[in-house]
Protein backbone atom coordinates (compact mmCIF):
# COMPACT_ATOMS: atom_id res chain seq x y z
CA UNK A 1 0.00 0.00 0.00
CA UNK A 2 1.60 3.70 -0.98
CA UNK A 3 2.29 5.45 2.10
CA UNK A 4 -0.19 8.34 2.56
CA UNK A 5 -3.22 6.41 1.74
CA UNK A 6 -5.90 5.22 3.99
CA UNK A 7 -7.71 2.40 3.65
CA UNK A 8 -11.75 3.29 2.81
CA UNK A 9 -14.06 1.95 5.79
CA UNK A 10 -17.19 -0.05 4.31
CA UNK A 11 -20.27 2.44 4.82
CA UNK A 12 -21.84 0.23 6.80
CA UNK A 13 -19.31 -0.09 9.58
CA UNK A 14 -20.57 2.83 11.28
CA UNK A 15 -24.36 1.13 11.26
CA UNK A 16 -22.61 -2.13 12.67
CA UNK A 17 -20.78 0.02 15.53
CA UNK A 18 -23.76 1.85 16.57
CA UNK A 19 -25.72 -2.11 16.78
CA UNK A 20 -22.78 -2.98 18.72
CA UNK A 21 -22.73 -0.05 21.33
CA UNK A 22 -26.83 -0.85 21.48
CA UNK A 23 -26.26 -3.97 22.62
CA UNK A 24 -23.94 -3.63 24.53
CA UNK A 25 -25.48 -1.21 26.44
CA UNK A 26 -28.35 -3.00 26.26
CA UNK A 27 -26.68 -6.06 27.76
CA UNK A 28 -24.67 -4.04 30.58
CA UNK A 29 -28.68 -2.39 31.67
CA UNK A 30 -30.22 -5.81 32.24
CA UNK A 31 -27.77 -7.02 34.21
CA UNK A 32 -27.95 -3.72 36.35
CA UNK A 33 -31.61 -3.91 36.50
CA UNK A 34 -31.64 -7.86 37.16
CA UNK A 35 -29.16 -7.23 39.96
CA UNK A 36 -31.58 -4.15 41.46
CA UNK A 37 -34.56 -6.63 41.71
CA UNK A 38 -32.74 -9.42 43.01
CA UNK A 39 -31.27 -6.93 45.88
CA UNK A 40 -35.05 -5.58 46.48
CA UNK A 41 -33.98 -2.11 45.31
CA UNK A 42 -36.75 -1.83 42.35
CA UNK A 43 -39.89 -3.86 42.81
CA UNK A 44 -41.14 -6.25 39.93
CA UNK A 45 -43.52 -3.72 39.10
CA UNK A 46 -40.89 -0.75 38.47
CA UNK A 47 -39.22 -4.20 36.00
CA UNK A 48 -41.12 -3.35 33.04
CA UNK A 49 -40.92 0.93 32.84
CA UNK A 50 -37.14 0.18 33.91
CA UNK A 51 -36.61 -2.06 30.58
CA UNK A 52 -38.65 0.17 28.29
CA UNK A 53 -36.33 2.92 29.16
CA UNK A 54 -32.85 0.74 28.85
CA UNK A 55 -34.09 0.39 25.56
CA UNK A 56 -34.67 3.46 24.71
CA UNK A 57 -31.50 4.36 26.37
CA UNK A 58 -29.74 1.68 24.51
CA UNK A 59 -30.58 2.70 20.68
CA UNK A 60 -30.09 6.48 21.55
CA UNK A 61 -26.41 5.72 22.26
CA UNK A 62 -26.11 3.67 18.97
CA UNK A 63 -28.29 5.72 17.13
CA UNK A 64 -25.92 8.97 18.29
CA UNK A 65 -22.80 7.14 17.35
CA UNK A 66 -23.86 6.93 14.06
CA UNK A 67 -25.50 10.30 13.28
CA UNK A 68 -22.23 11.72 14.43
CA UNK A 69 -20.66 9.95 11.06
CA UNK A 70 -23.95 9.83 9.18
CA UNK A 71 -24.29 8.06 5.78
CA UNK A 72 -27.06 9.23 4.35
CA UNK A 73 -27.90 12.03 6.52
CA UNK A 74 -28.05 12.40 10.51
CA UNK A 75 -32.09 11.36 11.51
CA UNK A 76 -31.31 8.06 8.98
CA UNK A 77 -28.05 7.30 10.23
CA UNK A 78 -28.91 7.45 13.87
CA UNK A 79 -32.52 5.41 13.03
CA UNK A 80 -31.13 2.13 11.11
CA UNK A 81 -28.64 1.25 14.29
CA UNK A 82 -32.26 1.56 16.29
CA UNK A 83 -34.21 -0.67 13.71
CA UNK A 84 -31.05 -2.91 13.75
CA UNK A 85 -31.47 -2.88 17.57
CA UNK A 86 -35.46 -3.60 17.30
CA UNK A 87 -34.72 -6.26 14.81
CA UNK A 88 -32.26 -7.82 16.96
CA UNK A 89 -35.00 -7.98 19.81
CA UNK A 90 -37.91 -9.36 17.80
CA UNK A 91 -35.51 -12.03 16.52
CA UNK A 92 -34.62 -12.99 19.98
CA UNK A 93 -38.24 -12.83 21.16
CA UNK A 94 -39.34 -15.04 18.39
CA UNK A 95 -36.50 -17.59 18.56
CA UNK A 96 -36.36 -17.89 22.34
CA UNK A 97 -39.77 -17.26 23.66
CA UNK A 98 -43.50 -18.89 22.79
CA UNK A 99 -46.55 -17.08 22.84
CA UNK A 100 -45.45 -13.53 23.25
CA UNK A 101 -47.92 -11.19 23.01
CA UNK A 102 -46.37 -8.28 20.68
CA UNK A 103 -49.18 -6.04 20.71
CA UNK A 104 -48.49 -5.73 24.33
CA UNK A 105 -45.34 -4.76 26.47
CA UNK A 106 -43.26 -7.05 23.56
CA UNK A 107 -44.42 -4.21 21.16
CA UNK A 108 -44.08 -1.29 23.35
CA UNK A 109 -40.20 -2.37 23.47
CA UNK A 110 -39.72 -2.33 20.01
CA UNK A 111 -41.21 0.95 20.05
CA UNK A 112 -38.96 2.78 22.74
CA UNK A 113 -36.07 0.99 20.62
CA UNK A 114 -37.04 2.73 17.80
CA UNK A 115 -38.08 5.86 19.69
CA UNK A 116 -34.25 6.22 21.11
CA UNK A 117 -33.16 6.28 17.15
CA UNK A 118 -35.72 9.00 16.32
CA UNK A 119 -34.45 10.91 19.54
CA UNK A 120 -30.65 10.52 18.60
CA UNK A 121 -31.00 11.74 15.34
CA UNK A 122 -33.09 15.03 16.09
CA UNK A 123 -31.37 15.92 18.75
CA UNK A 124 -28.17 15.48 16.53
CA UNK A 125 -29.51 17.44 13.91
CA UNK A 126 -30.80 20.11 16.37
CA UNK A 127 -27.30 20.26 17.41
CA UNK A 128 -25.65 20.61 13.90
CA UNK A 129 -28.12 23.50 12.97
CA UNK A 130 -27.62 25.40 16.04
CA UNK A 131 -23.81 25.03 16.17
CA UNK A 132 -23.81 26.50 12.43
CA UNK A 133 -25.29 29.81 13.29
CA UNK A 134 -22.63 31.05 15.79
CA UNK A 135 -19.42 32.48 14.27
CA UNK A 136 -16.70 33.72 15.96
CA UNK A 137 -14.77 36.71 14.78
CA UNK A 138 -11.20 36.88 15.35
CA UNK A 139 -9.86 40.85 17.00
CA UNK A 140 -7.67 42.86 14.29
Amino acid sequence: MAKGKKKARPPWLPALEGLGVSLGTYLLGQLLVTLLVVRGSLSEGGLFPAVAALCVLSAFCGGLLCARRPLWGMLPSAMLPAALFAVVLLGVGLLCWEGIAWTGRGGALLLCALAGGLLAGLLSAAGKRRGKGRRRTRPL
